[in-house]
């Protein structure tokens, strides 16, 4: 999916995913497409059958939760205070505070200037504005239209979050009636979005047919609800009533449709129960807000399916803080992950605390960081290297962990790796939490990290902030995988390791999904540097392979690796990885088979990260590779052959790098090769 908007790391999502109404033919289970609003006080009849439906759902879905995290929730239902007036307040006496929100202002008014067509709702292909085009449709025939504008309807929403937020922040502070009458404009465009998110999301090839009843919510429901809600809080009386009352009827619509969907098992991710996933989580995340919002006791069922339905997720993912899809969706999902657990505090409710990643997010957010901007690549993860606007700055997810976390180190490390804020509504955020901080700016982790849920190891020799200019540290990635994962590729194994701004052994990373050879090049084994002989496929298959973690200090560390499971015809496959700050990197591999395999068939094989031709010296059962600043030295237990080719490179695109394959000479059933990596520490670009 084409990226518009910097807050959101998000492209195309895996899975089977869905005709927009108009070109489907799809009801819209009972719900009218032009409600009438009213203003007068008390429970309208069309709201209170919502709020009937609305609640025989959660009803239906919640008797299917295997286990609750507490009673049902008898209190009150409250939106969480509006922090704004504080902030408006505190930076009455810091100019450096009034320049952060001025910046915002320019934001604001920038965006101001952008066509209404990026709001209004397409009825037709042809109709999309074109920033908000997913590429993805213009490969398809019979299913474009709907692909497309389902796309649509997830971009639009976007743009509702980031931008009409923005507006209203700005509103809120300064009174400026232009960028009110914006706002409203905004608004009034999205009230005639019903269904936030049409049928279609799920249609990315013309094979594909929609489900009876369409494919449920989506992305649109979660950001668009979210977008509005936020908008009403900040702005307000300011709001017309009439339109107030058209938008919380579209909410509690909204509210119907999602717990309609869960009782129903209508979208693919409740239907498989993938709570992890990050399409799993925001609609959660948008049932709790907009119930919040809307304040009715009576929609209480409705509020406990989203805290239980974000309780699963929080269980899932663990207690080391990994998000386990990888940044990118990390980056999308986290930071609304941690404000809706904030909500749920605020009203009182305490189900969601406990919960050992909510401790340890921040930790595994500052250990993502490698030298010279580049991010540890896992998963589908096509946020590799930090854009230039998120060198000093954090993106909007990082910025709400950081803040949001009670451990005394979080601001600590988010100062040392990140000091500076952008100009968007959580940067000011950030900024006036930075602001107030007090003690060091140091960084108060160790260099290394295991994250057992992820079977994955990060080390490096030293910490630099991204920004840094002259990166002379050491970094090793170690990565096994696990079972309980999603959006994974075929990176069973895969060691990644960087000097300076400088890849030794790298990957091929991630381009668009839609990317020629994407399966093939990229995200399967022949992408990684791992073995090569019958991978499990698809590539998103996660497979349960087990990392042992010998030794991790300061000075190197030391890991074993099963990888059996991650191929369909070895009997045993094993992995080794040694390392010392000094620059010295072992690994070593054994793999036998059911079955012979033929001569000439690549076992193993090494991306590296040199653009040119490698010098390959050797013969037999001894081989010795070099490029610049390294030597590998590669020892067989039966002669193999070694030699190179030119590799597509997604992570510093459009460049390529080589790849050392080791091929068996004769048919054989199996291999043993201990390769030794040693890194000239001197030369780190």
């Amino acid at each position: 999916m084409h990226v518009l908007l910097r807050d959101i790391a998000f492209h195309s999502l895996l899975g089977v995913l869905a005709l927009p109404v108009q070109a489907a033919g799809i009801a819209l289970r009972g719900v009218h497409q032009e409600p009438a609003a009213s203003s007068s006080p008390g429970p309208q009849p069309a709201e209170q059958e919502l709020t009937r439906r609305a609640v025989d759902a959660a009803s239906r879905a919640l008797a299917a939760v295997a286990s609750r995290t507490g009673p049902a929730w008898d209190g009150p239902l409250r939106a969480p205070p509006n922090p704004w007036p504080m902030l408006f307040e505190q930076s009455r006496g810091s100019m450096s505070l009034v320049e952060r929100l001025l910046a915002l202002e320019s934001s604001a008014k920038r965006s101001a200037k952008d066509p209404l067509t990026r709001v209004r709702r397409p009825m037709t292909f042809d109709g999309i504005d074109p920033t908000q085009l997913d590429r993805d449709a213009l490969k398809l025939q019979r299913n474009r239209d709907a692909y497309a504008l389902a796309r649509a309807d997830v971009n639009q929403a976007a743009y509702l979050r980031q931008y009409g937020v923005e507006l209203a922040v700005v509103v809120a502070w300064r009174k400026d009636p232009e960028l009110l009458a914006r706002a409203l404009a905004l608004l009034e465009a999205f009230a005639d979005h019903r269904p936030l998110q049409r049928p279609g999301s799920t249609l990315s090839s013309d094979d594909m047919t929609m489900p009876p009843g369409g494919d449920g919510v989506w992305l649109a429901t979660a950001w668009g609800v979210s977008g509005i809600v936020e908008m009403l809080d900040l702005l307000g009386d300011q709001v017309p009533a009439p339109l107030r009352a058209r938008l919380e009827l579209l909410l509690r619509e909204e509210v119907m449709r999602i717990c309609e969907d869960w009782a129903d098992r209508r979208p693919w991710f409740v239907r498989v129960h993938t709570p992890v996933s990050n399409q799993w989580l925001e609609p959660s995340l948008a049932l709790v807000q907009a119930c919040l919002h809307l304040k009715d006791p009576g929609l209480a069922r409705c509020y406990d399916l989203g805290v239980e339905n974000i309780a699963q997720t929080l269980s899932a993912l663990g207690g080391d803080g990994a998000f386990l899809e990888g940044f990118s969706y990390a980056n999308q999902s986290v930071g609304p992950l941690f404000d809706a657990v904030r909500a749920v505090r605020a009203n009182g409710d305490r189900r969601l605390d406990g919960f050992a990643y909510l401790d340890h997010a921040w930790e595994w957010f500052a250990h993502m960081n490698l030298g010279a901007g580049v991010l540890v690549h896992t998963y589908d993860s096509r946020m590799m290297i930090r854009p230039d606007w998120a060198r000093s700055s954090p993106t909007p997810s990082e910025a709400s962990v950081y803040l949001s976390s009670a451990a005394p180190g979080a601001l600590q490390a988010a100062r040392y790796l990140l000091p500076d804020a952008d100009a968007s509504v959580t940067g000011v955020r950030y900024a006036f939490a930075l602001a107030g901080a007090r003690g060091p700016s140091a960084m108060p982790l160790p260099t290394y990290a295991s994250f057992p849920s992820q079977g994955q190891v990060v080390w490096r020799s030293a910490w630099e902030a991204p920004a840094t200019a002259s990166p002379k540290a050491l970094a090793v990635v170690v990565r096994s995988g696990t079972v309980g994962e999603n959006h994974v590729q075929r990176d069973n194994g895969q060691v990644t390791v960087m000097n300076g701004r400088r890849f030794v052994l790298t990957e091929a990373g991630t381009p668009d999904y839609g990317a020629a050879g994407y399966e093939d090049r990229f995200a399967g084994a022949a992408g990684h540097s791992v073995m090569q002989v019958g991978p499990v496929q698809p590539a998103s298959q996660p497979r349960p392979c087990t990392m042992s973690v010998r030794s991790l200090d300061a000075s190197g560390g030391a890991v074993s690796m099963d990888l059996t499971s991650a191929s369909r015809l070895a009997r045993t496959s094993t992995r080794g990885v040694t390392w010392t700050s000094a620059g010295r990197i072992v690994v070593e591999d054994a793999v036998s088979f059911g079955a012979p395999i033929d001569a000439g068939t690549e076992v193993y094989r090494f991306h590296v990260g040199s653009t040119d031709p490698v010098t390959i010296n050797g013969s037999g059962r001894s081989w010795d590779v070099q490029w610049r600043g390294t030597t590998m030295a590669l020892r067989a237990d039966r002669p193999v052959r070694v030699a190179q080719q030119s590799w597509p490179d997604a992570i510093r695109a459009p460049f390529r790098h080589q790849v050392v394959t080791i091929s068996v000479g004769a048919a054989g059933a199996g291999l043993k090769l201990d390769t030794t990596v040693q890194v000239d520490l001197a030369i780190v670009d």
